[in-house]
């Protein structure tokens, strides 16, 4: 337990504290088109949108409106019709996606290895990818697709993306950013 929380359970239980604290509604979130934007300018396929509950993700967007991550975080993501979710690779957790609406493809490439594998996706299905696997997620459907995404840290490492590829040599740049906002 944080401090805080010690403390807390020490004062007289509120639960409208403990509302401010542990609760994200839908009312007061909105999409965030703009996180994943650097992917987008790269090649418009990569248009998504995120919308964080608890933690601020592997971009460490500096959302105040969030529950704050103690092991893992949690949002949802929007990928239009065509979309993709870049292939990537988180070296130090694991990453979950539940679609919530929609069919997707779920890809899966293995380090030093050239073969991307497709794996469908329906709604209510769940894949979970270890570390140390590049993934991604493309929207194969008509309409949007909706998912559930969880990374296994409070602050996850940023992720890393096929070596030699633009989105590479930009996450290189942005690392320091990245460092300078978590470090918060």
């Amino acid at each position: 337990m944080e401090k805080e929380d010690v403390e807390m359970a020490k004062e007289k239980f509120s639960v409208e504290e403990f509302e401010k604290k542990y609760v994200a509604r839908l009312k007061d979130r909105t999409l965030d088109w703009n996180v994943l934007k650097f992917q987008e300018e790269i090649d418009p396929k990569y248009k998504r949108a995120q919308m964080r509950y608890i933690g601020r993700g592997a971009t460490a967007n500096a959302d105040s409106n969030v529950i704050t991550a103690e092991h893992f975080t949690l949002s949802t993501m929007v990928l239009p019709p065509g979309c993709v979710g870049p292939l990537h690779l988180h070296d130090d957790v694991e990453e979950v996606f539940f679609i919530l609406k929609g069919q997707v493809t779920a890809l899966i490439q293995e380090v030093d290895c050239d073969e991307v594998h497709e794996i469908k996706l329906n709604e209510r299905d769940c894949i979970s990818s270890p570390p140390g696997v590049y993934r991604g997620i493309r929207n194969d459907g008509e309409e949007e697709a909706l998912m559930l995404v969880m990374l296994g840290a409070n602050k996850p490492n940023l992720p890393t993306y096929p070596e030699g590829s633009a989105l590479e040599e930009l996450r290189k740049q942005r690392a320091a950013e990245r460092e300078a906002i978590i470090s918060k």
